[in-house]
């Protein structure tokens, strides 16, 4: 634990418990919620007890992504990783304005949780149909185990389907805006919904868009200037899944997305790089109407836009 007090840094180590962190507020009586932010870094569940904590007792708890600290470690020269230097940098990028606010009800969304359970599930039934098309193809002799497999395998669509029912049986408003988009459904709309949680952590739609990794990466050398680089991918895959997924069904039936898409095919982009392009517009829309609480009302356009079957 490193705090700064009077532009003086001072480094404890406490145990992860409810008793030491209030022993330690009660010792520091200069650590108040008026004008103090507590700083962790997302480390798996780890954080969680140390984040509720803080919550309770009024402070405004911000989360550090992995990726940040790590690249502030790679630029020291010794690259000198210890717990110490750790909450140094915690403390450092706290300062700086680095950091998402968060809230118990996200800590606790039971819905999230069921939604990515839902989508884990989902995939590693993928995996597991993958395999058992390629022992299918090697003709091998697998006895009964086919049989098993795709056992296990519908067993895992029927539970993630459970899982996705029980999720999005009470949309909330704002996954209903969400959902007046073309290319989202109840399914799409509710993991966006939870993955973005508060839209008021984010001014602009931009820093929505960083938040769920689909900015660029920019590389600059003199004067050559390189924002086609690969995506960013600091934020959830989750919220960026769902997004590509909604962008893949609004292109085809978005008209104004529709011309988009084909606009930027026949300019030589690839599929998934357009993809993404329309995952940003669509974040863009979704920020207007949580932020006006609307529905989404579809321009008309003075020239109808070839709608894409493929």
């Amino acid at each position: 634990l490193c705090w700064s007090n009077a532009d003086q840094k001072e480094f404890s180590t406490l145990e992860d418990t409810d008793d030491a962190l209030s022993i330690f507020l009660g010792e520091h009586s200069d650590i108040v919620p008026s004008t103090c932010t507590i700083g962790v870094e997302s480390t798996a569940e780890y954080h969680l007890k140390v984040t509720k904590y803080f919550l309770s007792k009024g402070f405004t708890v911000k989360v550090l992504n992995p990726i940040l600290t790590k690249q502030y470690t790679r630029t020291t020269i010794r690259g000198t990783k210890t717990d110490k230097t750790d909450s140094e940098l915690i403390c450092k990028l706290i300062a700086e304005g680095h950091g998402d606010a968060v809230s118990m009800h996200a800590l606790t969304d039971r819905e999230k949780e069921l939604l990515r359970l839902a989508h884990t599930l989902t995939k590693n039934a993928s995996q597991l149909t993958l395999r058992l098309q390629s022992s299918r193809r090697k003709e091998l002799d697998t006895g009964d185990i086919e049989a098993k497999l795709e056992g296990i395998i519908a067993s895992l669509k029927d539970l993630s389907g459970e899982l996705v029912a029980e999720a999005t049986e009470a949309p909330t408003d704002d996954e209903a805006f969400i959902d007046s988009i073309p290319g989202f459904a109840a399914h799409l709309s509710a993991v966006v919904y939870h993955e973005i949680g508060d839209i008021k952590r984010f001014a602009t739609p931009k820093s929505l868009v960083a938040y769920a990794g689909l900015d660029p990466k920019i590389k600059q050398s003199g004067a050559r200037l390189n924002t086609t680089g690969r995506l960013m991918k600091r934020g959830s895959t989750h919220l960026r899944y769902a997004l590509y997924l909604a962008a893949h069904t609004a292109r085809r039936f978005d008209p104004e997305l529709a011309g988009y898409y084909a606009k930027k095919r026949a300019e030589g982009r690839k599929n998934t790089e357009v993809l993404c392009m329309i995952a940003r517009k669509l974040l863009y829309r979704i920020w207007a109407l949580l932020k006006e609480q609307r529905v989404y009302v579809r321009r008309n356009l003075s020239t109808p836009a070839p709608l894409t079957s493929t």
